[in-house]
């Protein structure tokens, strides 16, 4: 039976704000640790102190923002005013930062004028990631928004590797001093070439009618999809069980998979007596996971998201445990491992955002990416210290139990989810929109 087209073309353009916003977080990173340290002489404690301020402000305002998207309604759209006003005060702020720095290079203290810069940068970009995230939503009918955060969280994964391929050779020394100013300017003129692209291409309001007209020509027209009816969701006591086990899942997933990346570098230099500079194991994970994104969106397509979450859980546990078994001298095997959890987990982490927004209505997207997002949030707060009390008892050869541990664990939550799949298209409707399409 032939499907309603997928508009892989929409879903590059609804993923540029998101690309953006991850080129922001990977210089930022990676960058204001050693300016702590390097520049201004921080400790450890207080420069880590500093560096969980933007999960403070994350966890805070990442709903509160994709609520007040749901609630605008203008020429550009819901999502789109958010996208512009976070894109322009978090560039200020960025670059702001960046002057800073380097007055202080030049002998000033700037301490707090970096402080400030580094609020306003933080504030700003945490401002729109739920309402770009939103998008994958207004844009694409339910049975299409698994494909669709495929390509954003494609997205995510190319603008990671795009930094650190080019980005990270932006920063140099000079007498001995780091030099992180083309750094900022590069991250910036990405971000504004990609913002650009999307507000010169994007027609928000268009797209969000287009979906209703398909909607209602496949039979997709209920309460949740409604655009008439802008009541807040009321779950049954079954979806609301199901949404409980859903944002598990999710934390559990992050718990795990953020457990072992936080703690990776000191696992491969003081475990696996390997230089630092070798990264390509995980350069090959993260390149294999991404390139993996679409073919998994199909995959779930074809058997449902819920069990594509099992099966990927269950790869991500296999190759955690295997990674468990890597010892110094069969450190290669590092490559194998990985390479099965990367298979792994975009099977499991393309559905559950798309699995918590099918529980909500059309008019609250925003809201429950703000739901989706407080999860991963916590489980990135909470797992990277949670995850070094075992490694100060059993070692860092520990992380790959840790991992694989919450990982069967977001497989149990998984098993109890009994809504979030994508409500099937009838046949008839199915010739009726094709036709209409083409």
């Amino acid at each position: 039976m032939k499907q309603p087209k997928m508009k892989w073309g929409r879903s590059i353009l609804i993923s540029l704000p998101f690309f953006a916003v991850t080129i922001f977080w990977q210089a930022y990173d990676y960058i204001v640790p050693l300016m702590l340290t390097q520049h201004y002489k921080l400790s450890t404690t207080v420069y880590s102190a500093i560096m969980s301020i933007d999960n403070v402000v994350a966890l805070v305002f990442l709903p509160l923002f994709g609520i007040l998207s749901d609630k605008i309604h203008g020429p550009l759209g819901r999502r789109s005013p958010l996208i512009l006003l976070g894109t322009v005060g978090g560039l200020i702020g960025f670059l702001g930062m960046a002057a800073a720095d380097a007055q202080q290079v030049a002998g000033k203290n700037t301490l707090i004028l970096y402080m400030l810069c580094l609020l306003i940068a933080v504030f700003f970009m945490s401002l729109y990631r739920s309402p770009s995230a939103a998008l994958v939503a207004d844009c694409f009918i339910r049975p299409q928004r698994t494909k669709a955060n495929a390509m954003l969280n494609f997205m995510g994964a190319l603008a990671g590797v795009f930094f650190s391929i080019i980005g990270k050779r932006m920063i140099f020394a000079i007498d001995g001093v780091t030099i992180f100013t083309k750094c900022i300017y590069f991250a910036v003129l990405v971000m504004v070439i990609a913002t650009a692209l999307y507000f010169l291409l994007m027609r928000e309001n268009r797209f969000v009618k287009q979906v209703q007209e398909l909607n209602a020509k496949l039979g997709l027209v209920d309460d949740k999809t409604d655009a008439s009816n802008q009541e807040l969701t009321k779950l049954t006591a079954e979806e609301k069980k199901s949404m409980f086990f859903i944002l598990a899942a999710v934390a559990m997933i992050y718990m795990g998979y953020n457990g072992y990346n936080t703690h990776y570098t000191n696992y491969l230099v003081t475990y696996l007596q390997k230089p630092a500079s070798w990264t390509t194991p995980y350069l090959l994970r993260i390149l294999l996971a991404m390139f993996l994104m679409i073919p998994a969106a199909g995959i779930a397509s074809k058997i449902g998201r819920r069990k594509s979450c099992i099966i990927g859980c269950i790869f991500l546990a296999v190759g955690y445990f295997g990674i468990f078994t890597v010892t110094p001298e069969n450190a290669n095997m590092l490559y194998v491992w990985g390479a099965i959890s990367s298979i792994g987990f975009p099977l499991a982490s393309i559905n559950l955002g798309p699995m918590v927004l099918e529980l909500g209505k059309d008019c609250d997207s925003g809201r429950y990416m703000g739901y989706y997002y407080i999860a991963t949030t916590v489980a990135q707060i909470v797992t990277p210290v949670f995850c070094s009390l075992f490694i100060n008892v059993f070692g860092y050869k520990i992380i790959g139990v840790y991992a694989a541990v919450f990982e069967i664990l977001c497989l149990v939550c998984c098993v109890f989810v009994k809504h979030g799949d994508a409500k099937p298209i009838l046949a008839d409707a199915v010739s009726e929109a094709v036709a209409g399409d083409d």
